[in-house]
């Protein structure tokens, strides 16, 4: 038989830290805020105009309309629904000088070729040409820190919005979902305009 009187503290303690351990809506941080301007760095092209290169998105597009995907831990569908709707939108706005940029940072320490293959074989299966697909050598690059990407596993991607550098809107796991890609789209008409 169980002593209530030895449980209840037990129960209330168990309760009390299961509540602790949902944060009841608290958004993950992650990547610079709103308003902030994007510094400079040189991840390697896969794919877009600047393919083989090593060439800075925001130093070589600095007025541009455009969107960053930084990519952690995301399941690859979610990043392949993603990046073809990112890949429609920046066909039909190439007039608008709109520029995609997909930033993997491989945190699974795969080797450089391993995880370049990777890549490769997703913009063939894709067909990825307008949006640019890049990475770097991982996530202790200055860029990573630079750009204030949280690697915790927690954070499956990053992503910005903006024009003239500066953010215009911030997502943390933004899902590839109708909602997600609605919210998405709405956010890059807004810096197109």
């Amino acid at each position: 038989m169980f002593n209530t009187k030895l449980w209840k503290p037990v129960v209330l303690a168990a309760s009390l830290g299961l509540m602790a351990s949902f944060s009841f809506g608290k958004e993950l941080k992650s990547g610079i805020e709103k308003g902030g301007s994007l510094p400079a760095y040189h991840p390697k092209h896969l794919s877009g105009v600047d393919k083989n290169s090593d060439t800075c998105p925001v130093c070589k597009y600095p007025a541009n309309p455009a969107v960053q995907v930084w990519i952690n831990t995301d399941d690859m569908r979610n990043v392949e629904a993603l990046l073809v709707d990112l890949e429609k939108t920046a066909k039909a706005n190439a007039d608008k000088k709109l520029k995609v940029f997909a930033v993997f940072f491989n945190p699974n320490g795969k080797s450089e070729d391993a995880f370049r293959k990777q890549l490769q074989d997703m913009v063939a299966k894709n067909k990825i040409q307008h949006v640019a697909v890049t990475y770097l050598d991982g996530p202790k690059n200055s860029a990573v820190e630079k750009y204030q990407i949280n690697t915790a596993t927690d954070v499956k991607n990053t992503v910005f919005v903006y024009k003239a550098r500066k953010v215009s809107e911030k997502f943390v796991n933004l899902t590839a979902d109708s909602k997600g890609l609605q919210t998405l789209n709405g956010a890059i008409k807004a810096v197109l305009m």
